[in-house]
């Protein structure tokens, strides 16, 4: 089968702006595990609720205010502040209590907040899929068009990678945060309060993936189940990159969006196969992830 170079690039276009949407979502993950050692499964549904809540925000500025795509802004910055306060009284009430836990109760825990806030969400919104419909022009990209949004969708995916990445490495709470992954115990001996830092990181890693889901309603409608389709390549990133590494995270999530993207084309039954075959390649080579370290004793 031959494909000319108009349509390979789209489709390129495609990998890249669904590699944002998995960094996005899987940089807090990775976050959360590399700083607390919690495997948050619940990750991807609070991701779905946050979409949720940036809808009904939205209706909402339309019905009061008139219709503006712009009311997406104020949308998402609401129900990412919402989340990450959510994320933090998880963590304060529930998450805290699991860290001497073992792996299976961490996981138990997790996937009960996926059965409730599915129920919840269920409940509030029903089971029909929802999405934001922007009036938005096709831009013509070589010899066809293209959505212009997905230039944002991968504009916004660098600028978060960016900001992540400063924060992380020119601030003293980040410098902090990074230090906590490789020694607690030195963190703590240094006087810092290692439980409010963890809570802080939990509703950090919410809030980068609620905001995530304001910026993809435009493109990806929020249904019910959507959030455990993206679970499973999210942890497939996560460890390729390595835990609590977000280069790593952003070098893998172009790696699955773009290989996903063309695996489409050419096996579409089996281009999350192709993932998985990848994820094997990286832990029989460097079980630790492309940027990952050694897991601690």
């Amino acid at each position: 089968m031959v494909y000319d170079l108009t349509s390979l690039l789209i489709q390129l276009l495609s990998g890249l702006s669904r590699a944002m949407m998995l960094f996005l979502l899987a940089s807090g993950l990775s976050l959360i595990f590399g700083v607390m050692n919690i495997l948050n499964f619940a990750h991807a549904t609070l991701w779905m609720l946050a979409g949720y809540l940036t809808y009904t925000l939205f209706q909402f500025f339309t019905a009061t205010m008139g219709e503006s795509g712009w009311w997406l802004l104020p949308s998402t910055f609401l129900a990412t502040a919402a989340l990450f306060a959510l994320g933090c009284l998880i963590e304060f009430v529930l998450i805290r209590r699991m860290y001497d836990r073992e792996l299976p109760e961490q996981l138990l825990l997790t996937f009960a907040l996926i059965l409730i806030i599915g129920d919840v969400i269920k409940m509030i919104w029903g089971v029909d899929n929802l999405r934001i419909y922007m009036p938005i022009e096709p831009m013509e990209f070589f010899d066809s068009f293209v959505n212009p949004y997905s230039f944002v969708v991968i504009g916004v995916g660098v600028a978060v990678a960016a900001g992540l990445w400063w924060f992380l490495h020119h601030t003293r709470y980040g410098k902090t945060i990074r230090a906590a992954v490789h020694s607690r115990e030195m963190v703590s001996a240094l006087g810092i309060r290692i439980g409010a830092m963890y809570t802080a990181v939990f509703g950090l890693g919410v809030a980068v993936a609620a905001m995530s889901a304001g910026v993809f309603l435009p493109i990806v409608p929020i249904g019910l189940g959507i959030d455990m389709d993206l679970i499973v390549q999210c942890f497939a990133v996560v460890v390729i990159g390595g835990f609590g590494s977000i280069l790593g995270t952003f070098v893998a999530s172009i790696i699955v969006g773009v290989v996903y993207s063309f695996s489409v084309l050419i096996w579409p039954d089996g281009a999350l196969a192709i993932i998985f075959v990848i994820l094997v390649a990286v832990l029989i080579w460097r079980p630790w992830g492309l940027f990952g370290t050694e897991l601690r004793s």
